[in-house]
């Protein structure tokens, strides 16, 4: 055993220790998802705070802010693509030379 894991949650196929992913527990991820609705920028302040009312690393709240800016990104390019699209379909053939 290494660090109170058992062998097969620390060893890798390769032989090499490594840590158990953590995960947040629903509440801590209701809690972020609410905070991200109000604001998707994290001030310094507003981070330890969220973190010590989640028992978490200011740094963990931090990378998931991170994380969740990302994946909020990558939905708003896929909707702006898909209307696009579908404005540019709707477009006769001829006004694309124009």
């Amino acid at each position: 055993m290494l660090d109170g894991l058992d062998e097969e949650d620390s060893l890798e196929e390769g032989g090499q220790a490594t840590e158990k992913k953590r995960r947040l527990s629903m509440h801590q991820v209701k809690a972020l998802e609410k905070n991200f609705d109000v604001g998707n920028k994290l001030e310094p302040e507003r981070k330890v705070k969220l973190a010590e009312e989640l028992g978490l690393q200011p740094r963990q709240v931090a990378i998931w802010f991170q994380n969740r800016r990302a994946r909020w990104k990558t939905k708003v390019l896929e909707k702006d693509y898909a209307m696009l699209k579908a404005n540019r379909e709707k477009e006769p053939l001829w006004k694309s030379f124009s």
